[in-house]
């Protein structure tokens, strides 16, 4: 029998308590520190209160440690992590292998950030003691396919939302025009902006369009076929959307998994 979750993204405890509320399986929130969208950090207090409220309805709140870490911030991430796990939180979502020598106790969910992307990428993850692995967004089923036949850890993937251009966890460009690193949680967005195209004689081709911002993510219609090629969770991006995004994504998500283990009882659960 095969465990489908459906995991929600919260910027905040009011939306994590909506996405229960709405369906989810799962929620994935940052702390105060080290998450890969600084805008959205919380405090350890209201991590607390979320883990409180989920926990009532058999939700898991996973919390996303994902930024690279300098030397001089071991000891304020290892303060961190004892702290979220008094809170209540059920796994980390993690980018830098510090964490894996940190933490023994709770799962470790290794981010899209890692840039998973090929058996090879999994295999190193699931050897640093990762239990479930973020597979990167671009990837085909057959691919998935692969990466699930070599390793046994979970396998999450992202089926709604924004679309990087880049590699996550190798995209630099934040960083070489604003000095702002997307690693460290402040990724200025610079693929959504808008821009003009010249051609080599300087002639504007195009003009004021967001030529590097590729269309989001709408994989309601492939669930059976992500669930058949081994994706055990579903991911929805979105730790900066606000709530009426989320409600009604998750909304649409959950009833699409109910209707997969409606149709395959014998094969499928949800988590």
């Amino acid at each position: 029998m095969r465990t489908l979750e459906l995991l929600a993204p919260a910027k905040d405890i009011n939306i994590g308590i909506a996405a229960i509320d709405c369906g989810a399986d799962a929620i994935y929130i940052a702390g105060p520190e080290f998450g890969a969208r600084k805008a959205a950090g919380n405090s350890v207090e209201d991590i607390e209160r979320l883990c409180s409220y989920a926990h009532r309805f058999g939700v898991r709140v996973f919390i996303t440690l994902n930024t690279i870490v300098y030397d001089r911030e071991l000891s304020t991430l290892r303060c961190l992590i004892e702290d979220l796990k008094a809170a209540g939180a059920d796994a980390f979502i993690i980018q830098d292998l510090a964490i894996t020598e940190m933490e023994k106790e709770l799962p470790l969910h290794a981010s899209t950030q890692c840039a998973i992307r090929d058996v090879e990428k999994a295999r190193f993850y699931e050897d640093m003691g990762c239990s479930r692995i973020v597979l990167e967004r671009q990837l085909s089923l057959r691919q998935i396919r692969e990466i699930r036949e070599a390793v046994n850890t979970e396998i999450e993937f992202f089926v709604h939302g924004a679309l990087c251009v880049s590699y996550s966890g190798n995209c630099y460009m934040s960083e070489y025009i604003a000095g702002r690193s997307a690693n460290r949680g402040e990724c200025i967005q610079a693929c959504r902006a808008l821009y003009d195209l010249e051609d080599g004689n300087g002639r504007v081709l195009v003009r004021n369009k967001a030529l590097l911002s590729l269309k989001d993510l709408h994989l309601k219609g492939q669930v059976r076929k992500l669930a058949e090629a081994g994706v055990d969770s579903f991911k929805i991006e979105g730790r900066l959307k606000n709530l009426s995004y989320v409600k009604n994504t998750v909304r649409e998500y959950s009833i699409a998994l109910d209707e997969l283990v409606g149709l395959f009882p014998d094969i499928y659960r949800r988590a």
